[in-house]
């Protein structure tokens, strides 16, 4: 093998190792593939040598019998290919994703950080003003934004049977934890929390209580997941701010969520259909920075960031443009099972 396929492969190979991208055992496979290339290309050299005689003899230009410094970077570069393809093409896609990944927490950040500011900027009147200034066309979206949907009837029993679902394991010593985004005055918070579960709640323009109960806090969806541990709730319920996403942030309150949710937790989204706002004022709804989205487009998001077991609350006379989704994240034992899709 030429020293500069060598080289070109052990830069690669570094930048790797740098990254932390290197599987196990992919180090002594190298070594020995460079030792059995080595050898083919040295024999290759070999061979090439002895068939030249004479003092004048040129080895490298030779005719049929020696092989020029091409044929033989060729034939070293074929065999490498051969030998490190597989392994190189894992290491290829493996880099391709963790790029991606890469890319999808920038976007998350990016959107959390919107998120807070957001929020400060909706407490300033300075800033409130300059914000509808920028944006005149989306005064009146904005204002139905700030209405949270009616959660009763049917579909309330149904989003309190989907977050009062037992947790895997069956003995647990405290409550199940669950958030409520965007709660507004707090009353699926109080029936969680007269069911027995450790009820949280958050909402932007939730004020400081003057009873000094802590339980909802003031702060965006997008703020709070954005910075809750792993895997800490064990249900999670999202309002209002999905009826005002912007371009990308499905992708991101869907990650959230999926990266929040204990082993068993429970998510669940309320949110007016789109052809419901469309209908109720299409230009406000065309000019929006931000609307609905459908039930089949949560679906897929939920799914693609790991999520199952996927449901939906079909709407009833009482509740004609409301439409839910829930979503789980399986337990390892469950994933494990023959029965799983």
């Amino acid at each position: 093998m030429t020293s500069e396929v060598v080289a070109e492969i052990e830069a690669q190979v570094s930048q790797l190792r740098a990254a932390g991208q290197v599987p196990p055992g992919l180090e002594d496979e190298l070594d020995r593939c460079f030792e059995d290339v080595a050898e083919v290309s040295l024999a290759a050299v070999g061979k090439a040598m002895s068939g030249v005689s004479g003092p004048g003899a040129d080895p490298i230009a030779g005719s049929a019998g020696p092989m020029s410094l091409a044929q033989l970077r060729k034939q070293a570069t074929t065999a490498a290919r051969r030998l490190l393809g597989p392994s190189f093409r894992r290491l290829e896609r493996r880099g391709a994703l963790g790029v991606a990944r890469l890319g999808e927490a920038a976007s998350i950040r990016a959107h959390v950080t919107a998120d807070h500011l957001e929020r400060l900027a909706a407490r300033s009147p300075w800033a409130s003003r300059v914000l509808s200034a920028a944006r005149p066309g989306e005064a009146a979206m904005s204002a139905a934004g700030t209405t949270h949907p009616s959660i009763e009837g049917p579909l309330l029993a149904w989003v309190l049977e989907r977050l009062s679902a037992a947790p895997p394991e069956e003995a647990r010593e405290v409550p199940g934890l669950v958030l409520h985004a965007e709660c507004g005055d707090g009353r699926v918070v109080e029936a969680l929390a007269a069911r027995g579960l450790d009820a949280r709640g958050a909402d932007p323009r939730s004020p400081v209580r003057a009873d000094g109960d802590t339980r909802i806090v003031a702060a965006g969806a997008l703020e709070y997941l954005g910075a809750t541990l792993s895997g800490t709730l064990d249900g999670l319920l999202l309002t209002g701010v999905v009826d005002r996403l912007r371009p990308g942030e499905g992708r991101a309150l869907a990650q959230l969520a999926a990266r929040c949710l204990a082993p068993g937790g429970v998510v669940v989204l309320v949110s007016a259909r789109p052809e419901a706002v469309v209908a109720m004022d299409p230009v406000a709804a065309d000019l929006a920075h931000g609307r609905p989205l459908h039930p089949v487009t949560w679906c897929h998001l939920l799914a693609r960031y790991g999520l199952s077991v996927l449901a939906t609350f079909e709407p009833d006379p009482s509740e004609p443009d409301v439409f839910a989704v829930s979503a789980q994240r399986l337990v390892p034992a469950m994933l494990g099972g023959k029965d799983h899709a």
